[in-house]
C-alpha cells in the first residue's frame, strides 16, 4: 500500500473541515455516516465538529453497493434505514469515498423524500472521476485520482483493511 494521507494530514484537515461546515451549517444538525465505511470518518468529524463548536446529533443510515468485489454493483441496497425524524432537519450525509456516487445519490433521495430541510454530503475523499449519478460532495478531506483503490480510514478490500488509520492506495 502507498500512502497518501497520513494521521497528522487526517486530523487537520478534519479540523479545517469542521470550522466549514459550522460556519455553512450551524452548531445544530444531524451527522448521518453511511455504514460500514463512513463511519471512521464520522467519529472524527463528529469529534472535530464539537471542538468547532457545534453539537450534531447522530444517526447511522447503512447502504450496500460494493459487497466484497472492487467495483460497484450498480445497485444500491438499504442495510439499515436512518432512526431519526428527519423531517425538517439538516442532515450532514458523511461517507468514506466518492466513487460511482451511487451510495451517497440513494442516501440523498432518502433523505430529501423524509423531507429533510437541507442535505450536505461529506466525503473523506473524493475521487477525481465522472459519476455514475449527479452527485457531488458538498466538503471533502481529500481528492484522489479516479483509478485509484483505496483502503485504511474506513475504505477497505474485501473486508479488510478498514482500520488503518492512513489512506492509502492498492494501485498506482
Amino acid at each position: 500500500m502507498r500512502t497518501l494521507f497520513t494521521e497528522a494530514d487526517i486530523r487537520a484537515r478534519a479540523d479545517e473541515l469542521a470550522a466549514s461546515i459550522v460556519a455553512d451549517l450551524g452548531k445544530r444538525f444531524v451527522l448521518a455516516p453511511v455504514l460500514t465505511g463512513g463511519f471512521i470518518f464520522g467519529a472524527d468529524l463528529a469529534r472535530a465538529l464539537v471542538k468547532a463548536g457545534a453539537d450534531p446529533e447522530i444517526d447511522f443510515v447503512q447502504l450496500a453497493s460494493y459487497g466484497h468485489g472492487r467495483e460497484s454493483s450498480g445497485l444500491v441496497r438499504v442495510v439499515k434505514d436512518f432512526t431519526l425524524d428527519l423531517a425538517g432537519r439538516t442532515v450532514l450525509l458523511v461517507d468514506d469515498v466518492l466513487d460511482s456516487g451511487r451510495s451517497l445519490a440513494h442516501g440523498q433521495t432518502m433523505l430529501r423524500e423524509r423531507k429533510a430541510a437541507r442535505v450536505a454530503i461529506a466525503v473523506a475523499v473524493r475521487k477525481d472521476k465522472e459519476r455514475a449519478v449527479p452527485v457531488d460532495a458538498d466538503y471533502a478531506l481529500f481528492e484522489a485520482p479516479a483509478d485509484a483503490f483505496l483502503v485504511g480510514y474506513g475504505m477497505d478490500d474485501k473486508g479488510l483493511q478498514r482500520g488503518v488509520p492512513t489512506i492509502g492506495a492498492l494501485n498506482g
